[in-house]
């Protein structure tokens, strides 16, 4: 008991440690720092990102989406049968580009023919005029009928005020002109330009980068990307445009300019809108912060408050069990911790020293094995003081020579109960000792499970079970006979003691590639919810069993005997409640072929 005394004196100088660690830092605030942290750190490396990258992955965004339709654009022109026009007119107006053909020396070739005209015959007069077009948005092809409204330009043009194909108005100028012509006539001939050069000739962006070449400033060497071709960012003019330079039909060259907007203007717009966004999460996460500090610090709080009790040896407190799973867990756990304190303090005299080398031994185990020392040690006193007492009443003369028998059918009774407690004890820690192995064995899972159906055929009559079988002819199975029988053994003597009368019990085996399934579910009954989660805890029993159906008691241990089976054999397993049943089940390893 001295022993005991040092123990919890030493135990309030731990908690005012833990104490003082929540009040140095709690997890709250811990929580909030690392948001603000994880947020801060994000904000400083996309300003990081926006700053260094964004220019190089916006060009190169910008190279690849253009860079297709140029190289297609770029092989038609090279076609020895192409129309430079058509092509130029095409892409420059599909890419808002501009593009001009130049010399080997990089000067713009002017085309022996700038003006875009048709010639078309008045269907009437049969007289023919050359119409200058205003705009390339039409293609017009020979024989195609038009109506205009023109009036004469210099030389043998004429200019047009209305211009109605096919399609409908495609030209309207507000001109009035008293020398005016309208009539309808025929499409004879299309008179195109070479090239768009004369366009794009007198452009400041063309001309700059033209002048860029031809004296040298920038040198194609240093950024040539493909055999016949060459490319690289300007920013000097008005705009930032990207700049490629092809090989056309060996002997000259074509310039296609393409503007791309401005990188730094895309990243003033996008910080600016960041800077919102930014502003609005800092205000959400503050006002957040009051919620999450609540949701956790009152559950700590709570335990602090029980915790402090326990250290002033008082046992009569309990923590609130809060929705939140693990605050709930935590209080369930300092709660129990609370009860078995308090039973072990009544049943430790005895076996104080045994059960403080024990303790020691033990000492990094969780609290399952804590309480199972404690409750075995108070499960063995109360035997031993029966046989103690049946026997010095019979020395004694007090139990009559007609009583003893039945007394001493009771001492047999305690010592078998005791016995078969201690061998469940043993085989618990074998299965915990490293050193030990399992004695894997092939089996047939189907012939076991129905030597304990043969077994228990009495007590299943005598109860009127309705039994339920599903078994395949032969499962195999690699695992410890000796042991696997323990937990089928516990499953069906279970079942038989918390199964109504007349009620089903079902037994079913399914098997697949790699694993063999048992399940054994009996029905009339379900396991109260509090009871199913402490089922596996050594000495927990629940208050609707049936003892009378079995001569032999329980040692209380016997699932969590189960337990420490299965998971030596590393299965996955359970009981859980299902409708008007209970359900027992485990997956084990079938043998490898």
């Amino acid at each position: 008991m001295n022993k005991n005394k040092k123990f919890f004196k030493r135990f309030p100088n731990v908690y005012n440690d833990i104490i003082h660690l929540f009040r140095t830092r709690s997890i709250s605030t811990q929580l909030i720092l690392t948001i603000v942290l994880i947020f801060t750190s994000f904000f400083a490396l996309q300003s990081l990102l926006n700053s260094q990258f964004f220019k190089n992955y916006y060009t190169e965004k910008e190279f690849n989406d253009i860079h297709t339709d140029l190289m297609n654009y770029v092989n038609a022109m090279n076609d020895p049968t192409s129309d430079y026009y058509d092509e130029m007119q095409e892409f420059t107006s599909q890419r808002n580009a501009y593009s001009v053909i130049v010399s080997g020396d990089f000067r713009i070739l002017i085309s022996s023919y700038t003006d875009y005209t048709i010639i078309v015959e008045d269907i009437l007069t049969a007289n023919t005029y050359t119409v200058i077009v205003p705009d390339n948005n039409y293609t017009y092809t020979t024989d195609e009928t038009i109506a205009l409204t023109i009036y004469k330009a210099e030389g043998d043009y004429y200019t047009p005020i209305i211009i109605n194909t096919s399609i409908g108005n495609i030209y309207n100028r507000n001109i009035d002109s008293d020398d005016s012509i309208s009539f309808s006539g025929k499409v004879i001939q299309i008179n195109k330009p070479n090239n768009l050069n004369y366009v794009f000739e007198d452009n400041t962006i063309v001309k700059q980068e033209v002048n860029k070449l031809s004296s040298d400033i920038v040198n194609l060497s240093d950024f040539q990307y493909m055999t016949n071709g060459y490319w690289y960012k300007s920013t000097e003019g008005p705009v930032d445009t990207l700049v490629f330079i092809h090989d056309l039909r060996t002997w000259d060259y074509i310039i296609t300019i393409i503007p791309i907007e401005d990188t730094d203007e895309i990243i003033s717009i996008v910080s600016s809108y960041n800077n919102y966004v930014y502003l609005t999460a800092i205000v959400i996460i503050f006002l957040w912060s009051f919620r999450i500090s609540n949701i956790i610090s009152k559950p700590i709080k709570n335990v602090e408050l029980v915790t402090k009790e326990i250290a002033n040896l008082n046992f009569n407190v309990e923590a609130h069990e809060y929705r939140n799973r693990e605050s709930a867990s935590l209080s369930r756990s300092i709660n129990l911790i609370s009860k078995n304190l308090k039973e072990t303090l009544e049943s430790l005299n005895a076996k104080n020293d045994e059960l403080t080398t024990l303790y020691n031994d033990q000492s990094l185990q969780v609290s399952l094995k804590k309480q199972l020392v404690s409750s075995i040690s108070h499960e063995l006193k109360t035997p031993l003081m029966i046989m103690q007492v049946i026997i010095q009443g019979i020395l004694d003369g007090v139990i009559t020579s007609k009583e003893q028998e039945m007394e001493l059918l009771n001492v047999v009774d305690e010592i078998n109960k005791s016995s078969n407690m201690i061998q469940d004890m043993l085989q618990i820690y074998r299965l915990d000792d490293a050193n030990s192995e399992l004695e894997i064995s092939e089996f047939n899972l189907s012939d076991s499970v129905k030597f304990f159906i043969q077994d228990f055929e009495h007590i299943i009559n005598k109860f009127n079970f309705k039994l339920d079988v599903e078994i395949p002819k032969k499962v195999m199975i690699e695992a410890d006979k000796k042991l696997i029988h323990s937990v089928i053994s516990n499953f069906f003597t279970n079942a038989i003691k918390y199964t109504k009368e007349g009620e089903k019990i079902k037994i079913k085996i399914i098997q697949n590639e790699d694993q063999a399934y048992f399940e054994l579910t009996n029905y009339g009954i379900n396991i109260k919810d509090d009871d199913l989660e402490n089922i596996w805890i050594p000495f927990f029993r629940a208050d609707n069993s049936s003892p009378s159906r079995l001569k032999t008691k329980g040692t209380g241990i016997g699932l969590y005997l189960v337990s420490e089976i299965l998971k030596a054999h590393d299965c996955e397993f359970g009981i859980r409640n299902i409708k008007n049943g209970v359900k027992a089940y485990f997956y084990i390893n079938k043998k490898v072929e």
